[in-house]
């Protein structure tokens, strides 16, 4: 009897201490079965439309459809290292982690960079539901929580991509700077970088929860200060290794101008250009809504480092980032918890939006999958 008093005690108080757990790792399961499923399916249904970047994953349609475009390249990077100067575009965490994963398990590198991508997108869900709590509630976060996951440009966070870890690092700087651990929240964005160079860009949170916390008085007095250059040392190695190698420590910005001038195209250009990439057009009424969701944060001073996080991301998108617009939108993670709210509060609109977000995202995981200019 004091056996089993004592189990259910056990049981109760892990509940509880782990309750927060369940519902972000349900939906990634949810998540990571259905674009499984799809993958699977439109490979075999249409193989003549097939045009896969990684041998590897030849063989699993299910994961070779996730593993496309620039994949291709991490595959490569995560095998044989980088070879030519314009390589140097792909900041190494991805393909640096995924070789090390190889080496230890002895994995195809396919299922490396899938494993990597998939379960950093994991403890993304994990660290923004619970800093989601901590602002606004359980329900609050649940609801910004799906439409993060089913916003029609999220199968890149289970693709062979870096966005995970740049969304990951950056929630989880964010909330190691707001609990005031600055260090510690400096190498998480500093990681971040390394994977994706904008992550940068989303360390402005870093630097609004120190405000917040002492005010510009004092800002300069506390030591924590130094952190802020954390991020930048991190990212400082790989300039490092550039200039070692290569002979030129910004030879990863200069290897842009190589792929083309629609790399920099603002909406402004991808408008007036639509008949070359008629493409791009689709992607600005859903890339609309984070954006919206990135300026809602304004309205409440408690979202003040969440703001200070997304806006200038969100900002150079629509300025310079029309190409990658989907894709980089979707890494806006804290423009969903005002969107989450909206969501919760009107329970009519519910299942039409989730089932219309989850149409396009099969839509655009299926061209992307086929090699359609989905990237």
């Amino acid at each position: 009897m004091m056996r089993r008093l004592m189990t259910a005690i056990l049981w109760r108080y892990l509940a509880a201490r782990w309750q927060w757990v369940l519902f972000p790792l349900g939906l990634w399961v949810v998540t990571r079965i259905s674009l499984l499923l799809l993958g699977y399916v439109s490979l075999t249904l249409t193989p003549g439309l097939r045009g896969s970047s990684s041998a590897s994953l030849h063989s699993f349609p299910a994961l070779d459809a996730l593993c496309c475009w620039d994949c291709g390249w991490f595959d490569r990077l995560a095998r044989l290292g980088y070879q030519n100067v314009n390589e140097t575009n792909f900041w190494p965490g991805l393909p640096m982690a995924a070789r090390l994963l190889m080496r230890l398990t002895g994995m195809r590198v396919g299922f490396a960079l899938l494993t990597i991508s998939n379960l950093a997108c994991l403890g993304s869900y994990l660290t923004i539901y619970r800093l989601f709590v901590r602002l606004d509630g359980a329900m609050a976060a649940q609801a910004a929580l799906v439409l993060f996951a089913a916003y029609p440009f999220a199968f890149f966070q289970a693709s062979g991509y870096p966005e995970t870890i740049m969304i990951f690092t950056s929630a989880l700087a964010l909330s190691l700077a707001m609990s005031r651990r600055h260090v510690l929240a400096g190498i998480a964005l500093g990681l971040g970088i390394l994977s994706r160079h904008l992550t940068v860009l989303l360390g402005g949170g870093l630097l609004a929860a120190q405000l917040n916390q002492r005010g510009w008085r004092r800002f300069f007095r506390d030591p924590a200060v130094l952190a802020l250059a954390l991020p930048f040392a991190v990212a400082g190695i790989y300039m490092v290794y550039c200039q070692i190698v290569w002979g030129d420590a910004l030879s990863f910005w200069r290897a842009r101008s190589t792929w083309g001038q629609t790399a920099w195209w603002s909406i402004f250009e991808a408008i007036r250009q639509a008949k070359r990439r008629p493409h791009i057009i689709s992607f600005i009424p859903f890339a609309l809504l984070p954006a919206i969701g990135s300026v809602a944060l304004l309205r409440s001073r408690k979202y003040l480092e969440l703001a200070a996080a997304t806006l200038p991301l969100m900002g150079v998108l629509w300025l310079i980032g029309a190409f990658g617009l989907g894709r980089y939108s979707a890494s806006c993670w804290a423009a969903f918890l005002p969107l989450g709210k909206w969501y919760m509060r009107h329970p009519r609109w519910q299942i039409p939006l989730l089932l219309f977000f989850g149409l396009a995202q099969g839509w655009f995981f299926f061209l992307h999958s086929h090699h359609y200019e989905i990237q």
